[in-house]
């Protein structure tokens, strides 16, 4: 069954109580004997050639695996929460957890194998952060990263050369183990930011015309992808607006709250366009926004969100400035599923 199990999650055809299973399985089994013999066997399915890498201790990763999906911490959190607040829960870290599973996957797979056999793409992990959520990951040289909802993060399980690499695509904030020889490197669509210890956010969205980089503290590089071009040295509490499309930026002295509110659960907005307000709803609630002229997206508005439903979001919204809205429900898929929420935003009549 466990087989079956893992096979079904790598070629993603899984159904949510399948996911549970697994994940269940990779707490209470994965370690004893017959767990790492069904890993063995899959993992010779999957990787029939592997080459020889050097040896990792399996009680420290595997020690870290735990501790990196909190897998203890969400068990309280379920037993403690009754009703639909515990259903509610459940589906956030289940979400969470099935952002995680790939590396962790990898991870166990990995250190399970006999001595000599080894993976040789485990420098090419790689995280995702659902709409709707947030999460919060180590990597190897100590660097914390909060990845923002939609955003998708890949780097190796352990760094090696002369600089450390990660790529991004969303928004994450970084809090960059010092390492004065060995320059952090994270790289965008179209800007490549470096630094060597110090805290900054980037904000890298695809189909978002700007990349929004805010240093909190320390020193980073800007620089132009295409190019390798420098684009500025930053200092702190300044925000770098980049517009890859016409090669300019803007520079501005940062709110860095508000920058970085979000990594502590807040969608904070101050004199906002409602465009961005819009993009942002769209990430924070998982639905779809359509506009029903330009003139709307030009108004401006200030509020911070933290534990409010989207509902209440939108009433507050309402109230505050002169637009209306209109929220259509997701349409049932002949799978189960659901599409989206479309939020549809207008001016309110005279």
């Amino acid at each position: 069954m466990a087989k079956d199990l893992l096979i079904k999650y790598l070629q993603g055809d899984y159904t949510e109580e399948e996911f549970d299973q697994l994940f269940l399985w990779i707490k209470e089994e994965s370690q004893t004997m017959d767990g790492k013999a069904v890993i063995k066997e899959v993992w010779d399915e999957f990787e029939p050639e592997v080459g020889p890498q050097g040896k990792i201790r399996y009680e420290r990763v595997l020690d870290k695996v735990h501790r990196y999906i909190n897998i203890d911490q969400s068990t309280n959190k379920f037993k403690k929460e009754k009703g639909r607040r515990k259903k509610r829960i459940l589906t956030i870290v289940t979400r969470v957890a099935a952002a995680l599973l790939p590396p962790v996957l990898a991870l166990l797979i990995y250190t399970n194998l006999p001595e000599k056999q080894y993976a040789d793409n485990l420098n090419n992990l790689e995280v995702t952060a659902p709409s709707g959520s947030r999460l919060h990951i180590e990597l190897g040289d100590g660097t914390k990263v909060w990845l923002n909802n939609s955003t998708v993060l890949k780097y190796p399980y352990r760094f090696t050369g002369n600089t450390r690499k990660v790529s991004l695509s969303g928004e994450a904030y970084f809090e960059v183990a010092h390492n004065s020889k060995i320059p952090f490197i994270v790289e965008t669509d179209h800007v490549t930011v470096k630094a060597t210890g110090t805290s900054f956010n980037v904000s890298s969205y695809p189909g978002d015309h700007i990349v929004e980089t805010t240093l909190i503290e320390g020193r980073v590089i800007l620089f132009r992808k295409s190019a390798g071009q420098e684009i500025r040295t930053m200092s702190p509490a300044e925000c770098v607006a980049f517009d890859p499309e016409n090669n300019k930026y803007v520079v501005e002295k940062a709110n860095t709250e508000k920058n970085i509110a979000w990594k502590d659960g807040l969608l904070v907005f101050q004199r906002d366009p409602i465009a961005k307000v819009a993009r942002k709803l769209e990430r924070w609630y998982n639905i779809d926004v359509e506009f029903t002229s330009e003139e709307i997206k030009r108004l401006t508005y200030t509020a911070t969100f933290s534990t409010e439903t989207l509902s209440q979001a939108l009433e507050l919204m309402a109230l505050a400035t002169p637009v209306s809205y209109t929220l259509i429900p997701g349409e049932k898929s002949p799978d189960g599923s659901f599409s989206k929420q479309k939020l549809v935003i207008g001016l309110k009549n005279k």
